[in-house]
């Protein structure tokens, strides 16, 4: 593989096994860099994503752990560490829904959803901060959303944890500068599994409707996301603490 953006940088991408994560991690790999695909359970899809990384003649290593529980988190760098030598970049990808009025949200679907998207952004990024410190150079990403922002019915714990996030970015970007860069990026409607099933978007009169309120006129692609990541990964070193709306238009700020 020729030289890349990120030759001999090593990535750790969480919640890696498909969608965004996957794409972002494959981007990566592309541009040289060393990557842990970060799983909780789907462990064919993270070898899936492994093996595809392997055939760009790219080197990638498949990590179990829950990134809402410290004593995985701490476990799965020390991992890296031990096999990749040092971690240049980490991307907290790894996220969940689960969508409930807020009469019938329980406290497990509120805590867990809280759980893995916020705290576990706060454990990755605390335990990649040392190492980053002793490198005096690193490179954080975060993923927030829209809603986030603007909320959504229903999705009162996902809309809150996401808030949490883009405050949580400006905050490390505070506390970790100036060798350590931390932004967020905004998707907008992007066209994973998850959102096609959601939104009966095999349809093409859904599909329509939502195309038609976004200025570009497309749902964005898991590869949009990735090349942003990217972006902010390879270089972006007088940027830091800013959230980027990757979104076709559908909201401008």
């Amino acid at each position: 593989m020729a030289e890349g953006r990120l030759f001999m940088k090593t990535a750790v991408v969480t919640g890696a096994s498909s969608g965004i994560g996957k794409a972002i991690a494959i981007v990566f790999a592309q541009e040289g860099a060393n990557v842990v695909v970060n799983y909780s359970k789907s462990f064919k899809e993270a070898r899936d994503t492994v093996k595809m990384i392997e055939k760009m003649n790219a080197h990638a290593i498949a990590i179990r752990a829950d990134v809402s529980n410290g004593k995985a988190v701490r476990k799965m760098i020390k991992q890296t560490l031990r096999n990749l030598k040092n971690i240049d970049i980490l991307v907290n990808n790894a996220g969940i829904n689960m969508d409930s009025p807020i009469s019938q949200m329980t406290e497990k679907q509120w805590d867990r959803v809280l759980d893995v998207n916020l705290k576990g952004s706060f454990l990755c990024s605390q335990a990649v901060a040392d190492v980053m410190f002793a490198n005096k150079s690193g490179k954080i990403i975060n993923l927030g959303a829209q809603t986030g922002i603007r909320g959504r019915k229903n999705g009162a714990n996902y809309c809150a944890s996401k808030a949490g996030v883009i405050t949580l970015t400006k905050c490390l970007a505070l506390e970790l500068a100036p060798h350590i860069q931390v932004n967020c990026i905004i998707p907008g409607f992007i066209a994973t599994d998850e959102v096609i099933q959601r939104y009966k978007l095999r349809e093409k009169k859904k599909m329509k409707k939502i195309s038609s309120g976004i200025p570009i006129g497309r749902l964005g692609s898991p590869q949009d996301i990735a090349e942003m990541a990217l972006f902010l990964a390879s270089g972006a070193q007088y940027i830091t603490g800013q959230l980027f709306w990757v979104n076709g238009g559908m909201m401008m700020y």
